[in-house]
């Protein structure tokens, strides 16, 4: 019933869903400290960081559910990495996003965004992802700036 020796020891090490829920734990540990210095108010009268610390929490509790569940996992020193160039390209361009939003604005950076992701590295055709790109950013900009009223930043051209 016992495997070889070698066989076992291809089954250890850690697993890709052990790291991400470790990342996940780190996250919510990290909002939920940097939260500290927003009034938490009460449940009837809730302040500025009873919602961030609640995501914190629960993004917390998912993370340690997938640490803990994640021994059905590929070994992290077998997976395939070929998608590696686009995630890189995927994280590059979210951190160019938030370095122009408050230059060019919420709807001007979720256009470039969107186009950058459907065209680019999705490859759709420019057709439906300049459609999707448009109705998107000005869609949710109603949502939010609109009818929520959330301040959304907004270029030197107004958009």
């Amino acid at each position: 019933m016992s495997g070889s020796p070698a066989s076992l020891g291809a089954q250890r090490g850690l697993r890709s869903d052990q790291i991400s829920g470790v990342v996940l734990v780190l996250i919510a540990l990290l909002v939920a400290w940097e939260n500290r210095v927003f009034p938490l108010g009460s449940l009837a009268a809730p302040g500025p960081g009873y919602m961030p610390l609640l995501l914190a929490i629960a993004l917390g509790a998912f993370g340690l559910l997938v640490a803990l569940r994640g021994g059905a996992s590929p070994l992290l020193n077998t997976i395939d990495w070929t998608e590696g160039r686009r995630a890189i390209a995927l994280l590059i361009a979210c951190g160019v996003a938030v370095f122009v939003i408050e230059r060019i604005g919420y709807r001007l950076t979720t256009i470039a965004l969107l186009l950058f992701l459907l065209g680019v590295l999705e490859r759709k055709r420019p057709l439906p992802a300049v459609l999707v790109a448009l109705g998107f950013a000005f869609i949710s900009y109603f949502i939010f700036a609109t009818l929520l009223k959330v301040q959304l930043p907004r270029g030197p051209w107004g958009l």
